[in-house]
């Protein structure tokens, strides 16, 4: 092949390649790649719409262009949502996966009742008693300039949902309120009525151990309707009657 024939088959390649460039270019801005669907997973108490209004005007928009991190960051702007994550599926889908806050106690606040997650952010404010299973904190105060989505910075609360969280599992059920004293002292009031003192104490995994295996033992349950506290402040359960 002559030099003069290949410099000519050269151009013509790198012709076609930016013809093919200029048309993926185009193709890549077309009505194609614009989003219409928004797909929503993880929401159970965030609707679809309250999502939607967050994400603002993403629909129509070409899906080379959103910014998934933006995207994101405008979900975790709702109270209830505690991480959020945005992808992309060609040609012309969005999916947000959602994960929820979890309610992890109720604080009884005046006449009313403020839920809280594991890390003190404020859920929702309710004036009547709602219908949950989540234990009541009683002797913390809200303050009064905050609202959903805020976090509740009180040391006295950091340290209630610490001890809600060493609990067993099976044990949180059984919770009817945990009540602030005085001086990082907790006590527990059971379901059933029953105080349990906890006293002080840094760490109360071992204690709510030892009671969630003192109200499963066969010796507790023949005695139990006449037990009015449980003190655990030495670390060994002590009866009252």
């Amino acid at each position: 092949m002559s030099k003069a024939r290949s410099n000519t088959v050269t151009i013509y390649l790198a012709a076609l390649l930016c013809l093919i460039a200029a048309g993926l270019y185009l193709f890549s801005k077309s009505d194609f790649f614009s989003v219409k669907e928004v797909k929503i997973n993880g929401s159970e108490k965030i609707t679809h719409d309250e999502v939607l209004q967050l994400l603002g005007t993403v629909k129509g928009e070409n899906i080379f262009l959103t910014d998934k991190k933006a995207l994101a960051m405008k979900i975790e702007l709702h109270p209830l949502v505690d991480n959020a994550t945005v992808t992309k599926k060609l040609p012309a889908t969005i999916i947000v996966q959602i994960q929820e806050r979890l309610p992890a106690a109720l604080i009884l606040n005046g006449e009313g009742v403020v839920e809280v997650d594991s890390q003190a952010v404020i859920l929702k404010f309710y004036d009547s008693w709602p219908t949950t299973d989540t234990p009541v904190l009683t002797g913390i105060a809200v303050p009064e300039t905050i609202g959903p989505g805020q976090k509740i910075n009180d040391a006295n609360l950091t340290k209630a949902l610490q001890l809600l969280g060493q609990a067993p599992k099976d044990l949180l059920p059984l919770i009817g309120e945990l009540h602030y004293i005085s001086d990082g002292q907790f006590n527990i009031y059971l379901s059933s009525g029953t105080e349990v003192k906890l006293g002080f104490d840094d760490d109360y995994t071992e204690k709510l151990t030892l009671l969630k295996k003192l109200l499963d033992s066969k010796d507790y349950d023949s005695v139990q309707n006449k037990i009015k506290y449980i003190d655990l402040t030495s670390g060994k359960p002590v009866l009252g009657r």
